[in-house]
């Protein structure tokens, strides 16, 4: 069902007060569009590994500047002290499987320790029996957003390669129930639902497993054509059907009572809203690299070494708020960002149309290759090995290493 006024007040008073001033600045400082500002990111997403244990087929990996894979904990406190009493929501969910992390309940636990909202986006699969019992036990986890491309079997297994949707649901299943039993209110279960030609007339099938599970939400997002995709999967080239599915696909959600958050539709975006990423939000990656947008897979402004101001208060950020409306913006993709142009042009859902956007010239020394998936995981799991031991392996996480061996 959807938040009710009691919900959205309970979720208000789990951040503090810091936090939403802090968040206040930030807005102010972006909608004069100040290149230094005093405030800090209001979002911040930690990738606490880059290894997964599924293959997605439209998955972007990236290597990274040092080479690491998995944060080391000592740099997951370091942020922690420095940023986190500013922020109002941490995200875990870029990267990599969360789940796979050693110490995720502790990375939590300390999040909530500075009062901060945290968001987890997970496949699924590896939220056994255990995990569900201490994420409702410690209440640390505010929302899971569970990656669901379908509403079928087939459908769901043939995107997210090594998926077995039977599990996903049943892991869900079991923890809706913890939460009712015990009468909890978090982490809340909502979809994130990269739509594609391949899924697209399965949208609306989703708000009955929605209504089974307990899942209060479910966000779309367009596939970006990336790997070896092919391209007609894109509703750029659907635009038509997409909009009676998406309208058949509201009717469905209001039926549930569900949120149901859908991206504008394709022809009728024009796009033109302000982009506010720089001043609100920032990415930091295993070996600490500092990225300013989920779009800048390849392009980082520096390295974290326990003092952020310098890189976000330094002279590439500067230059990146001071020239983002221009016509020649300091991070060239601005140029063709869905942000100003809308869904519109097929640039916002291809990737490979402006590849060479994707870095900032003059900064090579903090620019990273993309990476296939397999090789990504590949590397992550042998660095983990390397560091650990063979026989340190985070729970569930043996068969995916061994798969890759």
């Amino acid at each position: 069902m959807n938040l009710d006024i009691s919900e959205m007040l309970t979720d208000f008073s789990q951040v503090n007060i810091m936090a939403y001033g802090n968040a206040l600045l930030g807005y102010l400082e972006g909608f004069l569009r100040l290149s230094r500002p005093r405030s800090y990111p209001r979002d911040l997403d930690i990738v606490l590994t880059k290894a997964c244990n599924l293959r997605c087929k439209f998955c972007i990996s990236y290597g990274s500047c040092k080479g690491q894979r998995w944060m080391d904990f000592a740099l997951y406190e370091q942020i922690a002290r420095r940023l986190f009493p500013f922020v109002t929501t941490i995200f875990f969910c870029s990267g990599g499987e969360p789940l796979l992390y050693p110490l995720l309940r502790e990375a939590l636990t300390l999040a909530r320790q500075y009062r901060t909202m945290t968001v987890m986006v997970s496949n699924g699969t590896l939220l056994d029996r255990h995990t569900a019992q201490w994420l409702v036990q410690d209440q640390s986890l505010h929302n899971l957003r569970i990656s669901l491309d379908g509403a079928r079997k087939r459908t769901v297994e043939s995107i997210r390669c090594g998926a077995n949707f039977e599990s996903i649901l049943v892991n869900l299943e079991y923890l809706a129930a913890l939460k009712m039993e015990r009468g909890l209110t978090y982490p809340r279960l909502s979809f994130q639902y990269a739509v594609m030609r391949s899924n697209l007339e399965e949208l609306p099938q989703l708000f009955k497993i929605c209504a089974q599970l307990g899942v209060d939400q479910v966000k779309v997002t367009y596939l970006n054509v990336a790997n070896d995709i092919d391209p007609q999967e894109s509703l750029f080239h659907h635009r038509e059907l997409a909009a009676q599915v998406f309208a058949k696909a509201r009717a469905r959600a209001r039926e549930s009572g569900i949120h149901l958050d859908l991206p504008p539709l394709i022809g009728q975006d024009r796009g033109r809203r302000r982009c506010m990423r720089p001043w609100q939000f920032s990415q930091i990656d295993p070996d600490g690299s500092i990225r300013f947008c989920y779009h800048a897979w390849r392009q980082r402004m520096g390295l974290f070494s326990g003092d952020f101001e310098t890189h976000w208060r330094g002279e590439y950020y500067q230059k990146l708020r001071r020239t983002l409306d221009s016509p020649t913006p300091y991070f060239p993709y601005c140029r063709y960002c869905s942000t100003h142009l809308g869904f519109n042009q097929e640039s916002s859902h291809k990737q490979s149309l402006h590849a060479d956007s994707y870095v900032i010239p003059g900064l090579e020394h903090l620019q990273v290759p993309f990476n296939s998936r397999f090789e990504e995981n590949y590397n992550s799991f042998e660095e983990l090995k390397a560091a650990r031991g063979a026989e340190d392996f985070p729970p569930n996480s043996r068969v995916a290493a061994i798969s890759y061996e």
